[in-house]
Order: C-alpha cells, then sequence, then structure tokens
C-alpha cells in the first residue's frame, strides 16, 4: 500500500493549521500519511501532528507506484478565485475558511469534520496558566495593528488582573516595548505551541501564530482585515474585523494573488504591502477585543 501526500492550501504556517482537519481525516482513513511541506515552518510543526507519519518538501517530492497525491491547491476553487476577493464574494458570499475546505473536501472524497478542532500535541508550560498573549508581529504591513491599540488592550488586561506578554520570534526590539510589554520569545513552531496551549488567552492578528492558539482550544480573539476568510467561527474563539478596504489595497492585492499557481516549488511571491497604509487594521477597535476576551473568559 502507498502513502497518502497532502500538501496543504498554501505555504504559510497558518495555512497548515487551518488545514489540519483534511490532514486529521486523512489520517483515520490511511494508515501513512505524510505531509507536503511547502515551507521551512510547516515541516518544523510537523512532529505536533499526531498520526502523521513524516513530512517531506514540496520540492523533494517524488509519487511512487500506489501514492495518493491530495493537494488542497489543486481544485477550481482554489485556482479560480483569490479567497475574500469582490469576485470571490461575489460567486460564492462570504465563505469562512472552513466552508471552503469542506466544500473541497466534499469534491475530494474526504469526510473532514471542521465542527472542532483537534489540537496539535504540547508540553506543558504551567507558569503561563494566568497570562495573555499578544501576537502582534507580522511579516506584511498589510495586517498590522497601531502600538497604540495594543498598549490599549494591554492596560485594560492588566486591569482586568492578568499578566500580559507579546510574543516574538527571536529577541529584539519591538514597537511593544514602549508599553513595557514584557516579551515572550518563542524561536520555534514547537515553542509557540507550547505556549499558545497553555496561556490564558490569546490576542492575535491573523497570522500562524494566533491560528494555532484557536486550534489547541485557547481563547482567542483574533483582528483582521475585512475581507480575510481564516477565522474559525468556533466556541472559544472571536473576531474583530477591520473596516473596508481602499481601492487601492484591493487593487494590490489582485496584483499579489497567486491562486492560479498550483505547485509552490520555487514559488516567490511578490512583495505583500498596503499602498494605504492599513487603515482597515487601524479601525479595528480595541476595545472590542478586549469585550470579547472577556465574555471567553
Amino acid at each position: 500500500m502507498g502513502r497518502c501526500l497532502v500538501a496543504p492550501e498554501s505555504f504559510g504556517l497558518g495555512d497548515l493549521v487551518v488545514s489540519l482537519p483534511v490532514i486529521n481525516a486523512l489520517i483515520d482513513m490511511d494508515p501513512e500519511v505524510w505531509l507536503v511541506a511547502r515551507a521551512r515552518s510547516q515541516a518544523l510543526l510537523a512532529d505536533r501532528i499526531p498520526g502523521l507519519a513524516s513530512a517531506i518538501p514540496e520540492e523533494a517530492i517524488t509519487c511512487r507506484p500506489g501514492d495518493r497525491l491530495v493537494d488542497l491547491r489543486d481544485h477550481p476553487l482554489q485556482r479560480d478565485f483569490w479567497w475574500g476577493s469582490p469576485a470571490f464574494d461575489a460567486a460564492f458570499g462570504p465563505l469562512g475558511i472552513n466552508d471552503i475546505l469542506a466544500r473541497i473536501c466534499a469534491d475530494f472524497g474526504i469526510d473532514a469534520d471542521f465542527n472542532k478542532p483537534a489540537p496539535l500535541l504540547a508540553n506543558a508550560c504551567p507558569e503561563l496558566s494566568d497570562t495573555v498573549l499578544l501576537v502582534h508581529e507580522t511579516d506584511g504591513s498589510d495586517k498590522r495593528w497601531p502600538a497604540d491599540s495594543w498598549a490599549t488592550v494591554a492596560a485594560a488586561l492588566r486591569a482586568d488582573g492578568h499578566d500580559v506578554a507579546q510574543v516574538q520570534r527571536e529577541k529584539g526590539r519591538s514597537p511593544l516595548d514602549a508599553f513595557n510589554i514584557p516579551a515572550l520569545v518563542l524561536p520555534t513552531p514547537g515553542d509557540a505551541v507550547d505556549a499558545l496551549n497553555a496561556s490564558l488567552a490569546v490576542i492575535g492578528i491573523d497570522t500562524g501564530l494566533t491560528h494555532i492558539a484557536a486550534q489547541q482550544g485557547t481563547p482567542t480573539v483574533t483582528l483582521c482585515r475585512h475581507s480575510s476568510v481564516y477565522f474559525r467561527p468556533w466556541p472559544h474563539c472571536r473576531v474583530v474585523r477591520g473596516g473596508q478596504c481602499t481601492d487601492a489595497c484591493i487593487a494590490a492585492e489582485a496584483r499579489y494573488a497567486y491562486n492560479r499557481t498550483v505547485s509552490l516549488q520555487g514559488f516567490q511571491p511578490l512583495p505583500r504591502t498596503c499602498p494605504s497604509g492599513s487603515p482597515c487594521m487601524a479601525s479595528a477597535r480595541p476595545e472590542d477585543a478586549v469585550s470579547l476576551l472577556r465574555e471567553l473568559l
């Protein structure tokens, strides 16, 4: 019997995390499931996925006789549309990532459960049980939230009696340092899983670490652009959406879109920046983030 090779819907850490219901369903169906890692960060998370045989870089993939390749990018719903774009919403309405992947799974004959998360393997970090972690780092300006908004959130959480820390991938200067928010350095995806799993709660931008927190069942408030599809509406999750994007931002995202590219071997997307200075994210109110977190605690 051959292997089942499964490739996530894109190359980010969050893209792997939101694809986990599909991977878990395949693990239940097949005795040997391998992750096709589309980035190093995805390969580093592989040993935290229960039941996964191993991981192989997409650049090194070779299908042997009897192997089955499940590529979540190789579907019309992925190839023909950039999720969250005006064209996508006009065709399908405001679908979220769970709904999108459920439709892809139905066509692939995969019975995946998107109703609740299956946590990644995690080690205990009892020292974080009273700490709310703030996930603010981003590789692109389009997701950035103003430092003053983070400061407002931290002050409110401290007034509620909670410890607060900002998550960093490596030790260094941060815009949140000016507000005396201590840093918790989590250099690997595994370190992030342990901390986000153990923390009291998480408030974070729409990025991989915030998606990990939601996957672990940690009370999580996601801060995202108005058009983002990646929020998963589970009982322990809430979302604060920014305002409508400008026409310039929508045009820039259309130029960035790479949905028609199925294989990501050697693929380098264009730099992603917001030509408007991310006013949509700035309009997300810190008071709303705090209020929603209080609902969860």
